[in-house]
This record gives C-alpha cells, structure tokens and sequence, in this order.
C-alpha cells in the first residue's frame, strides 16, 4: 500500500516539475505546429527586420467640378510623359499581415477649368500608410507565397504650386487623406513586382498664397480650376531587407501555469498538515527478522511532457531519459513506453499523435542513450484525461518498469 502512495507521489512530482521546464520551451519554441492554423492565428516571435523598399512609377488624374468634364483618358495620357509621378517608399512588415510604410512622390499632374485646356500643377507630398496583407490574414503563413492582396489606408501631406518649380507663383499646403490597394507578386525571395492604385484627396489646406484676397478657393488665375482629389495608378517593384520569413512560436499555456500553482499550494498545505505530526512516534512491536528478501528492480513511472500537438523531445526532458537508460543498463530491467495525449482534436489524429511521441522516447533510448531494442516495449493509447484536468499534464510519455 505504502510503496503504491510513493509510486503516485512520484509521478505526480514528475510531472509538476517536467511540466514547469516544459513551459520555458513553450515561449520560445520555433517549430511551426503540425496542423497550422490560418496567420492570424498563430503566434510568431518578435522580429525587428522585415523592413523593405519600394520605387514604382505612374500616372495621374485629378477628380471633381471641371476635371469631370475632361475625358478620362485624356486627362490622363494628354501630358504624357512628363506627368510621370515616381514614387518611393520605405516601409516595415510588424507581423506577416500588417505592415507601415512612407510613401514620398514629386511631379506634375494637369488639372482642368472651364477651358478645358491642361494647367501643370507641381506636387511634392508624402504619406504614412497602413498596410493589411488580406491573402496573409485568412491563409495559412507561407514564406513562398506568390500572391499578396493588400489594401491600405493613410495620412500625410502635399505642396502644390501652380506650374514647373515656379515659387512666386500661389502655392497650398495641405492636408492628405488617401486609401487604395496593392497586389504583389513575389519575383523572389527579395524582389516583389507590384501594382497599385490609391486617391488622394488633398484639399485640407492649412497654408496658402492666393491671387488676391477674396478669390474663389483655388489658388489658379481661373477659379474654376481645382485641384483636390486625385487617383494615382503606379508599378514597380519591392526589394525585402533583412529577415524575409517569419517564425511561428508556441504561446505559453497559461492553463497549465495555473494547474501547476493550484498544484504547488496544495503540496505546500500538505507539509503544512504534515510539519504538525509529533517529533517522536510510539515504539512498533519487535517484528522478527525476514529470513530472505527478494530484492525487485521496479522503476517509478517517469513522464517526459511534450508541447502542444508536438512529438518532438524538448532538452529539459533529456534528464529523464538519462536516468531511465541508467536503470535499464544496471538492473537489465525492461521497460514499457506508452504514448498519450490530451483531448484537444479527434480521437483519430490524437492516436496517431500519442504514437508518435511514443516512437520518439523509444527511438532516444535505443539510438541516444544505447539501451537494446529488446528491453523498450512500445505502446500508445490516445487522448486521456487521467493525470488532471490541466491537459498539458496529459501531453505525456510514460515510462515505467514493465
């Protein structure tokens, strides 16, 4: 009776103790799960070097009152080439789906009044934008991925002056507010093709020069000439510096932290209970001495405690190893490895995750640690709650004297 009460205390110690190593591996674990999840689901390590470069080209229109009157194409094409807008851009990716980035652009765009006749406008602005990779959020992370769907909003600034680098002429500061959207075509593991449309309503002016006091709000001799919304359409290309591919982490298993507390008082309500016995204890009877014992090698079940939905040996279980070889090679004892795991998933996958980690203790002792084949007998049982209610207790292998 009192050699079973230690055989359970030692196995509930065991896996208190795996399991507090356990969870130091868990936070900094880099091996992706064996069934990921979509992106916006997984967690991934922190990273400071996803940064990237972006030089595109293109064309412009400006939008509202006479501009309308104009025929799309040709307020487009009609100044062409010199109302190419080059822009560049430098920018950080924070997680695989949601990155910033500033945008800077210079160039002239024409603009249109009642005449209908082209005026060169200058502007010089730029703009901070948010990015979110809709293909990255929903699908599964993959470094290689060949398509990127990327909408984006944003805040910045613009100067713009009536004709080509002519400061006397009247000018605005203004406010921007743009939105658009970005598809991306991976070239490589550094080189993305892009190619993006936005608008850009710029006519939050917060400094300005006008004809003369009292004019119409437009900073042009013609006040029915405005300049205030504009579509942008550009391609070019990406260059990604630094780390270009993200690692996914196992989170920490809060859970299992709080299990283990709730496990740790309880031992200590036990000593507690334990440290108020009496020093001395009364006299046992004589008991004659046993002529022959028979001396049995029994070797206390040991759990070696596995990540969530992972069958790969974390270091701080090696120790355990250690031993149970120590003991197979001394006594020439064998052993039985049984596999289990918590009721996470279905049945199905969760017996063939129990094999696995049971496969892998066995293949440790054998290959690792040099016990014979012959001594390690492998099993695997599934899902299983019988070690606690905290499910990472029951992410186990079991090794015990067969």
């Amino acid at each position: 009776m009192n050699s079973n009460i230690m055989k359970v205390k030692y196995l509930l110690l065991s896996l208190l103790v795996g399991a507090m190593a356990l969870t130091t591996v868990n936070a900094q674990e880099t091996t992706a799960p064996e069934n990921q999840l979509s992106a916006h689901k997984t967690a991934f390590a922190p990273s400071a070097g996803h940064w990237f470069i972006e030089a595109q080209v293109g064309v412009t229109a400006q939008f509202l009152r006479q501009n309308e009157k104009v025929d799309f194409v040709k307020r487009v094409t009609e100044k062409m080439p010199e109302n190419l807008m080059p822009a560049l851009s430098i920018g950080k990716w924070h997680n695989p789906y949601f990155g910033t980035r500033l945008q800077l652009m210079s160039g002239l765009t024409p603009v249109y009044g009642n005449d209908q006749k082209a005026i060169d406008v200058l502007t010089i602005g730029g703009h901070f934008d948010f990015m979110f990779d809709v293909v990255n959020f929903f699908a599964t992370y993959s470094p290689k991925r060949v398509f990127h769907f990327t909408p984006f909003v944003g805040l910045g600034y613009q100067f713009k002056s009536h004709g080509f680098y002519k400061f006397d002429k009247p000018y605005r500061h203004s406010g921007t507010v743009n939105a658009g959207l970005q598809l991306g075509f991976r070239l490589g593991k550094r080189v993305d093709l892009i190619i993006e449309g936005q608008g850009i309503y710029h006519n939050i002016n917060f400094l300005c020069r006008d004809i003369k006091a009292g004019d119409y709000p437009t900073f042009f001799e013609d006040p029915s000439v405005y300049s205030g919304l504009m579509a942008m359409a550009t391609a070019g290309l990406r260059f990604n510096l630094g780390e270009t591919d993200w690692e996914s982490v196992t989170p920490m298993d809060y859970d299992m932290i709080n299990g283990l507390n709730d496990q740790i008082n309880s031992l200590r309500a036990e000593n507690a209970e334990l440290s108020k016995r009496p020093v001395s204890c009364p006299e046992c009877p004589e008991i004659k001495p046993v002529e022959k014992v028979e001396v049995v090698n029994v070797l206390a079940p040991r759990s070696i405690l596995f990540g969530f939905d992972n069958a790969k040996i974390a270091p701080q279980q090696e120790y355990k190893l250690t031993e149970i070889a120590d003991f197979v090679k001394e006594t020439n004892t064998p052993v039985i490895v049984i596999g289990y795991a918590d009721k996470t998933g279905n049945a199905k996958y969760n017996l063939g995750l129990s094999e696995r980690r049971a496969k892998a203790v066995a293949d440790a002792l054998v290959n690792s640690y040099g016990v014979s084949s012959d001594m390690v007998t492998v099993e695997w049982e599934g899902a299983t709650d019988q070690y606690g209610t905290t499910k990472a207790w029951n992410r186990a292998v079991i090794v015990r004297s067969k």
